[in-house]
């Protein structure tokens, strides 16, 4: 498996040379300082999520994109294979499972969510929708202060153009897929 931390690493710098910026024009459209974009670069900084898609929305490139590698042929995925990003003082743990494909318009995401887990997620394009599958356990989905209280099995759809949150407040493991489609 490629080291998340490099792909990300190689995304933003190939995507940062291609468009000609400096770090200072990318942070300027990301919102992520100066500073922590080049330790991106170098590989000496891993980003959370909130990062990840800061920098996604400010270049405008799908949040996958920046977790995948450029392999392009794989059919099968073993999702215990993937290497995951943890978030939320790792509590939570995201696998890209089907990055995201223009042709498609969507990315998908394996995630699970500790007990105690909190992820609060920015707000996405307008035209961006989230479906939620709870398999595991029960969720709390915040979505512009709506509370949505999920007990597996269970689903969601919301514009995902407001701010939304996963939330874990029980006992026990939290496993959803998330669907997100632009």
């Amino acid at each position: 498996m490629t080291d998340p931390l490099i792909s990300i690493s190689n995304k933003l710098r190939k995507t940062r040379f291609e468009r000609k910026l400096t770090l200072e024009e990318t942070s300027a459209l990301t919102g992520v300082s100066k500073a922590m974009l080049g330790q991106i670069e170098r590989g000496e900084s891993t980003p959370t999520i909130s990062t990840l898609w800061k920098i996604s929305t400010g270049l405008k490139i799908s949040f996958s994109e920046l977790l995948s590698s450029d392999k392009e042929d794989d059919n099968a995925v073993v999702i215990g294979e993937l290497d995951p990003v943890y978030e939320s003082e790792d509590k939570m743990v995201l696998y890209n499972v089907f990055p995201f494909n223009p042709l498609s318009g969507f990315e998908y995401f394996y995630i699970k969510l500790l007990p105690g887990a909190h992820h609060v997620s920015p707000p996405h394009k307008a035209s961006t929708v989230e479906y939620i599958v709870v398999t595991e356990g029960t969720l709390e989905v915040v979505v512009d202060g709506r509370k949505y209280i999920l007990e597996a099995p269970a689903a969601l759809t919301f514009r995902a153009d407001k701010c939304h949150e996963y939330n874990n407040p029980y006992d026990a493991e939290v496993v959803f897929q998330n669907i997100v489609k632009y």
